[in-house]
């Protein structure tokens, strides 16, 4: 495709140009095909194109470039696309504020080391002690639906400073500019007690079919659904007086969701193994089966009577 006519396509879709050296970068690469592949179908008028093009744009900007290697990480184009693909602009703009403060710095280095960047030499062994404390990094990914978005999260309980996590769920704002944007300024937040974690995990490895957790927040007026849909999990984020957060998981983001909720898990029982804690799942989801089907048994015999 020739330089003119990708200019013309970026233009209709309200984006940033990009130079011929730029993408000589891409050039018989597997991200590069993608991008000529998205440029025709967007010409031909698939709006929805418009983020995958975004993501490749964004990631050939010389200032990100600069910006992971001053994190101390070697530049992979490829690598950086395919996060910005999964987590839409969120990514970017944690690179983006890495220099924003000390805090920022961490968070966009736990996002770099999560989309699979390798530290360089020169960056892995120069970093001089800082200055003033950082802030505990946290690890996040986030799932969009059509309608809402989730952002799953490291977190820790105010009660006994235990690990567990954290979901967030924000509603889509009316588009305006052609991109998907989430209003997370009026997020709902549901954090997990540790147990809430264990039945969680219980269901994302298909041993129960759904989970209702009630009663969070300071008002108690708070509270998370899950279910397991054959094809995805289905997750709501509610509040009284709220619009509900509704947003299907695919297996493959349930992955992520697994992995953080083992991670959470062995961190507050560090003596045992992710085996251990699969046992304690398995016996946990069998003791729930268990005690529904006693319920439906007690509610059967009131009603018979």
């Amino acid at each position: 495709m020739k330089l003119s006519m990708i200019l013309e396509t970026l233009a209709a879709a309200r984006l940033p140009s990009v130079t011929s050296e730029q993408l000589r970068d891409l050039v018989g690469t597997a991200e590069g095909k993608a991008f000529a592949n998205d440029l025709r179908w967007f010409a031909a008028g698939e709006s929805g194109r418009r983020d995958h093009l975004a993501a490749v744009v964004n990631a050939l900007a010389p200032s990100v470039g600069r910006t992971v290697e001053q994190l101390g990480f070697q530049f992979d184009l490829s690598a950086i696309i395919s996060a910005a693909k999964r987590d839409a602009s969120s990514g970017f703009d944690t690179i983006k504020g890495a220099s924003a403060s000390t805090g920022n710095r961490a968070r966009a280095v736990i996002y770099l080391q999560g989309a699979g960047l390798n530290l360089s030499n020169a960056g892995a062994a120069a970093a001089p002690a800082p200055a003033v404390p950082i802030e505990p990094p946290y690890y996040s990914f986030k799932v969009f639906g059509s309608s809402a978005a989730l952002c799953i999260s490291e977190a820790r309980t105010r009660a006994g400073n235990q690990y567990t996590i954290q979901i967030e769920g924000a509603l889509l704002l009316a588009a305006g500019s052609g991109r998907k944007e989430f209003d997370w300024q009026n997020k709902i937040i549901v954090q997990l007690t540790v147990q809430e974690s264990y039945l969680t995990l219980a269901l994302l490895e298909n041993l129960v079919p759904s989970v209702k957790f009630d009663g969070h927040g300071r008002t108690h007026d708070k509270s998370l659904q899950i279910e397991f849909q054959e094809s995805h999990y289905f997750v709501r984020v509610i509040q009284r007086n709220r619009a509900a957060v509704a947003v299907p998981v695919r297996a493959v983001d349930a992955i992520q969701f697994i992995a953080l909720l083992y991670k959470q898990l062995l961190r507050n029982e560090p003596h045992l193994r992710i085996e251990d804690i699969r046992t304690m799942v398995a016996r946990m989801a069998s003791m729930s089966a268990f005690n529904a089907r006693n319920d439906q048994v007690a509610i059967g015999d009131r009603t018979g009577r």
